[in-house]
């Protein structure tokens, strides 16, 4: 099985500068969360390897 980059950009309204990193790992960990349940991602790697998503967030996008 190949890896292949998957880019999920999400813009929103002007977040809190202090709040940014936490809300860009949460969105993240929720997306691959939803991602393995439905089986899209390997097997095996269920329990969020955080050594393969790279979480970004800037005041107004997440991704």
């Amino acid at each position: 099985m190949t890896i292949q980059n998957l880019l999920v950009e999400l813009f929103v309204e002007e977040l809190p500068p202090r709040a940014l990193q936490k809300l860009g790992n949460a969105f993240a960990e929720a997306l691959y969360k939803s991602l393995s349940d439905q089986g899209l991602t390997e097997p095996g790697h269920e329990d969020i390897p955080r050594s393969i998503w790279v979480p970004f967030a800037s005041p107004r996008r997440l991704a």
